[in-house]
């Protein structure tokens, strides 16, 4: 993990896998770092020493201009799978936020300059893939995998991010089954939510109730 100054000379550097554990998943892959005030956040599995001796899906942030740690987060349980998603960040009521899907199936709410866990909203029998996106407190997300409380794969959920602990139940604002959007990333733009599938099919939902175009 580097940092280059304007000149492309190098400024601060970690080696991910010699000083913090880092487990490689399939074909390496490995989430692109987000900047946030002067915080630049990564996420990885790991497993180290001590209380980080078990793997699991951590968060690290760095000071940004000298690489020094600012904070570790593992908010979730044993992962079933490497993922791509990239947490978001989002002020909700009032808390500046990442919102993490993680590689235990699970979307959770973290304080963005601490990393303490607000929320967990349990989501998928496998790892979570896709990047959620944020408007105003509601925060949308997608799978492509086994739903954990039925037989479809696939789904689409909009979640109150405003809500506090296992929001599972309450902080469930609709779903849609059935649709197995587990790749592609979604997307926002005046009042819908864009979302393609594993097929490349394209959908378009009422961003606030879910009705589909």
């Amino acid at each position: 993990f580097v940092c280059f100054d304007r000149d492309g000379k190098i400024v601060w550097k970690h080696s991910l896998t010699e000083e913090f554990g880092r487990i490689s998943g399939y074909g390496g892959r490995i989430h692109f770092p987000i900047l946030d005030e002067d915080r630049v956040v990564i996420s990885m599995f790991s497993s180290g020493w001590g209380d980080q001796a078990k793997p699991l899906h951590r968060y690290l942030a760095f000071d940004k201009r000298t690489g020094a740690i600012v904070w570790w987060s593992a908010p979730g349980e044993q992962p079933y799978d490497t993922t791509y998603a990239v947490p978001a960040v989002a002020v909700i009521d009032g808390k500046r936020m990442l919102i993490a899907p993680n590689g235990d199936g699970n979307v959770y709410g973290m304080l963005a300059r601490t990393g303490e866990k607000l929320w967990t909203f349990k989501m998928s029998k496998r790892g979570l893939n896709t990047s959620p996106v944020v408007d105003g407190n509601f925060a949308y997300v997608t799978h492509g995998e086994e739903n954990i409380d039925t037989t479809e794969m696939g789904r689409i959920v909009c979640i109150d991010a405003t809500k506090t602990g296992d929001i599972t139940t309450s902080g469930e604002v609709w779903r849609v089954d059935g649709i197995k959007a587990g790749y592609a990333s979604p997307a926002l733009a005046n009042g819908w939510l864009y979302v393609v599938d594993n097929s490349a099919n394209l959908y378009a939902f009422d961003a606030k109730t879910g009705k589909k175009y």
